[in-house]
């Protein structure tokens, strides 16, 4: 892992979304957001990406410590949001488990 203090350092936050029982879940919608209003000069554009086969997901950006809310979402699931603190040289893990909408 990159130390802190290196300007190349990334800030990366990644997971597994998960369906009842703890199954994998590939292709749910996963999307990362500035949870704060951004820094002045400074913007952060959401990101999206979807579950491979596996339920996995990962966001790498450039380094800043910074908090995220960060939403899984899969037809037929209720979605779910979390919120975490990104920090440069660190990965966060964030996992989801979605529940089936009821019928």
């Amino acid at each position: 892992m990159l130390p802190a203090q290196d300007k190349g350092a990334y800030s990366v936050i990644a997971g597994t979304v998960f369906r009842e029982p703890g199954f994998a879940l590939p292709g749910a919608i996963v999307i990362l957001e500035a949870a704060d209003p951004p820094a002045k000069g400074k913007r952060f554009k959401p990101q999206k990406v979807a579950s491979d086969r596996h339920g996995e997901y990962g966001f790498r950006m450039p380094s800043s410590e910074a908090k995220f809310k960060i939403t899984a979402a899969a037809k037929g699931f209720i979605s779910q949001e979390k919120e975490t603190t990104a920090a440069p040289g660190v990965r966060v893990d964030v996992f989801f488990e979605l529940k089936p909408e009821s019928r």
